[in-house]
């Protein structure tokens, strides 16, 4: 009888291990069928569930110029996907108690930020994790001739197309300053950057609105909290404990073998190809500025999966149910405008959540789009970025989320 069960459980591991390799074939089939219609010059995707990665594939090319292909261990930029290192990296200082998710900013920071349209409301961190500050991104620094995005050398000669030359004009006009200086120079008001335009006309706690500059204050914390740069605290609590070795804020840290170029398209209005784009460092870099490849970011959602399950390994239980918490309720943000986010969705710490219930973190820079996803129900997640924005970048989306759908059923 033993002898029989033992039989029933290989055979069904054959068929599930039969099951999934048709899957992966189909998915590897379907995305070399995109390459040929998309400009994307190379890309990556994974698939992975709470025990491991199911599927992880590179294609197409991380540098033209050298006929280098894009494999899952190519590095590359991923976007405001960034932010969801943010929010863990928060929630590891509210675990070891040194930071109060409704604590006003004013009494962290070593300067205030007040919303000069609402100078006695005061704006808590949750707000800047939940993008209900009021603080938003509007004013543009080069037009004081300035820029919070520069060239990683200042001697790249890379020739862009002539529609994107004023952008790498802009980059050219300023020098590379630190995330402390970016956040004082767009909220103090004597400062360069400073608009009242920066701030909604609208109480900080009750209007969503997507903000780049809160989420930057936001990393700033974490420096004040931890007496560490953010990018020295994300290494000691994320990237060694996962061991994500390709993974890291600065170019410096990271084998340059290995990172992937990037490009935009060739034309502004009919686009035929890709051209390179120099690389370059963005002063506000917790928001947007990691560069990492699929094999270690895989290893970041397999933790996000495990750790909605409550067996995560950088935070307890406890912080983890904190951290993916939907925020957008009476509880946390009683005054929150109905209207200002789709009522279908809603927000935990710096992740969105779907209707279906589903976490995902959307990510677009120069050069890169991304996306990463996972199911809490189905312990499920599937992840991609690429070396070009392109509106293609869709389409991998929905071929791969497809696949990972069917993984589940399997």
């Amino acid at each position: 009888m033993q002898l029989f069960k033992s039989f029933i459980t290989l055979l069904l591991l054959a068929i599930i291990s039969n099951a999934q390799v048709k899957i992966a074939d189909n998915l590897t089939k379907e995305l070399n069928e995109f390459r040929k219609t998309s400009l994307i010059p190379g890309f990556a995707v994974s698939i992975v569930n709470e025990n491991g990665v199911l599927y992880s594939k590179g294609f197409g090319l991380a540098n033209i110029k050298e006929n280098k292909a894009f494999t899952p261990l190519t590095i590359n930029w991923i976007a405001s996907v960034s932010k969801t290192f943010v929010a863990l990296s928060f929630m590891k200082l509210v675990e070891q108690g040194k930071l109060d998710l409704d604590a006003p900013i004013n009494s962290i920071l070593p300067y205030k930020i007040v919303n000069p349209h609402y100078p006695n409301a005061p704006i808590t961190v949750r707000h800047l994790v939940t993008h209900t500050s009021s603080i938003i991104d509007s004013f543009e620094p080069y037009s004081v001739g300035e820029a919070d995005v520069v060239l990683e050398n200042d001697n790249d000669s890379t020739k862009v197309p002539a529609y994107l030359q004023p952008n790498v004009d802009w980059h050219k006009m300023s020098k590379k300053i630190s995330l402390d200086e970016n956040i004082r120079k767009y909220t103090q008001p004597k400062a360069k950057w400073y608009s009242e335009d920066s701030f909604l006309k609208k109480e900080p706690g009750t209007h969503f609105q997507y903000s780049n500059l809160a989420s930057s204050i936001a990393a700033r914390i974490v420096e004040e909290k931890s007496g560490m740069s953010f990018a020295a605290f994300t290494k000691k609590y994320i990237f060694e404990p996962l061991g994500m070795k390709n993974t890291a804020w600065n170019f410096a840290d990271l084998n340059p073998k290995l990172v992937s170029k990037i490009y935009v398209q060739n034309d502004e209005k009919k686009p035929t190809g890709a051209a390179e784009y120099p690389q370059y460092y963005m002063t506000n870099y917790p928001v947007s500025g990691l560069k990492t490849n699929i094999s270690d970011l895989a290893k970041y959602l397999i933790e996000m999966i495990k750790g909605s399950d409550g067996k995560g390994k950088l935070l307890n239980n406890k912080t983890y149910k904190m951290l993916f918490e939907p925020q957008m309720n009476a509880k946390y943000l009683p005054k929150l405008d109905a209207e200002s986010l789709n009522n279908k969705e809603n927000m935990s710490i710096f992740w969105s959540i779907n209707k279906d219930g589903e976490y995902y973190h959307l990510g677009g820079n120069i050069g890169v789009y991304s996306f990463i996803k996972f199911n809490p129900k189905t312990k499920t997640g599937s992840l991609a970025f690429c070396n070009l924005r392109d509106d293609s970048f869709g389409d991998i989306q929905t071929i791969v989320y497809k696949h990972e759908q069917k993984t589940n059923k399997k």
